[in-house]
């Protein structure tokens, strides 16, 4: 999801310029014929889960437009309705740690939604104490289930709750993998939660295995980019994507500035007995790939990756190979992902064309997409 780069560039979100279209398709592109769309809404999602009997939840976060609408939402009749209501979804001046604030990550495991809040919002400077958290959903209740709150001198206004799992094997309710893709430069971590004491470490705070490569390029919207901290004209940052394997053994993270990506055993990285060093020696070197936002897994173990360089889904299977799933002129940022019932869904970013990135310019245009791929 949304990197680094827009801490330069919140102020000038909501400035709206008007621009010539972009072109919907790159010259002579041939697509594979098998994305649709999902949903169409009238701003940017970011998390997207989906149920086994099909009802689709998206986060719509603030953080790159302080929008009015509700932050987290259910997708019904084609239409997104506040979920689990208005009260708990749209701005408010409760205390932070009772709304939803501006969520980015999404996961689900059984019938709870765990809700990852980083409390960013466009226009405003820093993130308020409570604003950023988890946030636990009964789905049949609609009722909150778990709120842990990131509170100083743990949490820091440099720290980008990006995305996370849930992991039900380690820990007596659980434990809870997130990526921290950073507001500063530098600042990439990953953030290990215990569910049931709220117990949280901190771990290879920009370390390689969570940080840019220097030098990395890549296309975005057929113009060349290279990563740059000082000047930065493409979303970039640290690590971004991260996912489990169907059995749950296994923790898996990409960074968008960066081929590498990288794994770790959750036996491990749950034990918060273990030092980081001996953490980090059991990190393995998964290889290299394309990956712009997030990852996901289907029931085979199968990884799929976004590639806004190349408008394209990739999968690596278990036996380390990789195909093309879909190449599509819409899929210019490939944001969340998600498998369910045959189906890779993907929320389609617009992070790329915010106003820092274009000298004040807004080239973002909705309606905003999710689109859906059926998975052969």
């Amino acid at each position: 999801m949304e990197s680094r780069f827009l801490a330069g560039v919140f102020k000038l979100a909501l400035a709206v310029v008007a621009v010539p279209a972009m072109a919907d398709q790159p010259a002579g592109f041939a697509g594979t014929g098998n994305v649709e769309v999902a949903a169409s809404l009238p701003a940017e999602a970011a998390g997207v889960v989906v149920t086994p009997a099909g009802r689709m939840f998206l986060t719509l976060p603030r953080v790159g437009a302080n929008h009015a609408l509700p932050s987290l939402v259910e997708v019904v009749g084609g239409k997104p309705v506040a979920f689990p209501d208005a009260a708990t979804t749209l701005p408010s001046n409760k205390p932070y740690a009772e709304w939803i604030v501006s969520p980015l990550g999404l996961t689900l495991h059984g019938d709870t939604l765990w809700v990852l809040d980083e409390g960013k919002r466009a226009g405003i400077d820093g993130i308020p104490d409570g604003a950023a958290k988890i946030v636990g959903i009964d789905i049949p209740s609609r009722k909150i289930v778990k709120t842990i709150v990131f509170h100083q001198p743990f949490f820091r206004d440099t720290i980008q709750l990006n995305d996370l799992r849930f992991d039900p094997g380690h820990g007596a309710a659980g434990t809870i993998y997130i990526s921290n893709n950073g507001y500063a430069k530098p600042d990439n971590s990953l953030i290990v939660v215990d569910v049931a004491t709220g117990r949280m470490r901190e771990l290879f705070r920009d370390q390689p295995e969570t940080s840019p490569a220097p030098g990395f390029m890549t296309y975005v919207e057929g113009e060349p980019h290279a990563y740059s901290v000082d000047h930065p004209s493409m979303p970039q940052g640290g690590v971004n994507g991260i996912e489990l394997s169907p059995d749950g053994k296994t923790l898996y993270w990409t960074i968008p500035t960066n081929p590498n990506y990288y794994s770790l055993p959750t036996a491990a990285l749950s034990d918060f007995s273990l030092s980081e060093d001996a953490l980090k020696k059991a990190v393995h070197f998964e290889g290299q790939t394309f990956s712009n936002g997030g990852i996901a897994t289907d029931d085979a173990g199968a990884l799929y990756f976004g590639d806004a360089s190349r408008y394209a889904i990739l999968k690596k299977d278990t036996h380390g190979g990789f195909s093309l799933v879909a190449r599509d002129p819409r899929l210019i940022w490939p944001d969340g992902l998600y498998c369910r019932n045959g189906y890779l869904y993907v929320s389609i970013g617009q992070w790329q064309r915010l106003p820092g990135l274009h000298g004040g310019k807004d080239l973002r245009r909705p309606p905003y997409q999710v689109l859906r791929i059926r998975l052969k």
